[in-house]
């Protein structure tokens, strides 16, 4: 493949992926709303008289919600010791490694001391796409067939075929 078959094949792949999460979002409340009318919590998804899927409400899940840390820690101080850790803030840490450089796979600490308990590394670059003004408009209806020779199978772009 082309790189340019390959960008207009991550675009279109992008576009219907959004389109079918907004779809399943809007299909899930509907579908939970009708169960609960009916008070169901399992329905068959049929394809003609074959069973494709169970679509299941799951069962909620009981979850702690701490009202006061400081009680909290407290009470662990008290009867667990051994659970308290002493941990940096989460949200200061960017910015006290920002003081940091990182120059030729060694660390160095704001005072110029090199420091061998920190080190540096670059995440892997990744791709994501970012729709033209009318881009999603313009793949939109040539998978719908509007743009004549222009158009996208999507069988084939999904690789269905």
């Amino acid at each position: 493949m082309t790189i340019k078959e390959l960008s207009l094949k991550l675009a279109t792949i992008s576009l219907l992926a959004d389109q079918a999460k907004r779809l399943k979002d809007e299909l899930r409340a509907e579908l939970q709303g009708q169960m609960d009318q009916l008070g169901a919590d399992r329905v068959k998804a049929e394809l003609g008289d074959e069973v494709v899927a169970y679509i299941m409400t799951t069962k909620p899940k009981f979850k702690w919600v701490i009202k006061n840390e400081r009680k909290f820690i407290d009470w662990v101080k008290d009867n667990n010791p051994g659970e308290i850790v002493e941990k940096v803030r989460e949200s200061s840490v960017d910015a006290i490694l920002a003081k940091f450089t990182f120059d030729d796979d060694t660390v160095i600490d704001p005072n110029g001391e090199i420091v061998d308990w920190l080190e540096g590394s670059l995440a892997e670059p990744y791709l994501t796409t970012k729709f033209h003004s009318d881009g999603k408009a313009k793949l939109r209806d040539a998978i719908i067939g509007l743009n004549g020779a222009n158009e996208i199978d999507v069988r084939r772009v999904l690789e269905l075929e």
